[in-house]
């Protein structure tokens, strides 16, 4: 009767450095960058309570630019591979494959404004390894837990692949320079992942469904250029998925070094602070160059889950490197971590 009166709701994995992870948050942004892009993010959480939860990804994306037109950035290519471990000695094992594509619209002829549209698509591989598992069957009377016992219940398949779709379009807009943070920029986007809600259900019986919710993003921010070193750029991100919802809000303040040994480097110092509604206050802290970002953040959990896991939060790294291709074009920015 306690077990049936109790709910429990889940979600998709979530970044705190999200705009560190585009084509994770929002397959249009897999047009944004007219560089080469590789990156690489890592998260970890609840290690105090033995039951750790990790995540890493690895994305690419490779911009298309047409030569001689008015409007080079035409769009872009991507790639995006993660892999999730969760419970008592990695029990649980989650790996996702997608690949995107993004095509830019651009609204005005200075190209001051863009609708970048962005699709995206793969195979997500759920899987179980049941020779961890205790099961009460498993437990004779005299000497306690035998695992030489058969498990009386039926275990199912150890993996479920099932396909994924997902959709995003973004709007940006700056009316500065070419120059990245000159002036004000800023952007609007949504996402909606898992449109197709398949079954990720690891049960054998037939007509046994465990359909995927939808998973809705909307995120949005502004870049403001406050003098030619400083800008400050707050954000926010919503996200909700059948019955739970998420709200992050925070904002960046990015510091560009001067000087003629950093000049041509152009290098940057970011300082973040955020928090997520009813969960964690977040900081972080990075450094980006003309062709590498590195950034770090902690999650300080200020929910009721402090008591169990020690005060102890989330901590999150990301690293990137560009390969510089359009030069010259106008770059619409958003937040690097």
């Amino acid at each position: 009767m306690i077990l049936t009166s109790w709910r429990l709701d889940a979600q998709d994995p979530h970044f705190s450095q999200y705009y560190a992870n585009p084509l994770y948050l929002n397959p249009a942004m897999t047009g944004l960058d007219s560089d080469v892009y590789f990156g690489l993010n890592y998260r970890s959480q609840w290690k105090s309570l033995d039951l750790p939860l990790e995540i890493a990804q690895f994305s690419m994306v490779y911009p298309i630019l047409e030569r001689g037109s008015q409007f080079k950035h035409r769009g872009g290519l991507g790639m995006s591979v993660y892999h999730e471990t969760a419970g008592e000695a990695n029990n649980f094992q989650t790996t996702s494959y997608t690949v995107s594509g993004a095509y830019n619209l651009f609204l005005k002829e200075d190209a001051s404004q863009m609708i970048s549209v962005g699709l995206q698509g793969g195979f997500i591989t759920k899987r179980v390894n049941f020779n961890n598992l205790r099961w009460g069957s498993q437990y004779d009377p005299f000497i306690g837990f035998d695992a030489t016992i058969t498990p009386s219940l039926d275990l199912g398949t150890e993996a479920s692949t099932f396909p994924v779709i997902h959709a995003g379009v973004v709007w940006y807009f700056d009316q500065g320079t070419k120059r990245l943070h000159s002036g004000v920029s800023g952007f609007v986007g949504f996402a909606a992942s898992n449109l197709n809600q398949p079954n990720e259900s690891l049960l054998d019986e037939s007509g046994t469904e465990s359909p995927l919710p939808t998973l809705y993003k909307a995120h949005g921010g502004l870049n403001l250029s406050m003098t030619r070193q400083v800008t400050i750029s707050p954000n926010v991100l919503y996200m909700r998925q059948h019955n739970s919802q998420q709200v992050n809000a925070g904002l960046y303040l990015t510091y560009q070094v001067m000087g003629p040994r950093f000049r041509s480097n152009k290098l940057k110092i970011q300082l973040g602070t955020w928090y997520r509604f009813e969960d964690a206050f977040i900081i972080s802290l990075g450094m980006m160059s003309k062709n590498m970002s590195f950034g770090f953040s902690y999650d300080f959990n200020n929910s009721t889950l402090r008591n169990f896991t020690g005060g102890n939060g989330a901590i999150e790294a990301s690293i990137s490197y560009r390969i510089v291709r359009g030069k010259g074009l106008r770059r619409f920015s958003t937040p690097l971590l």
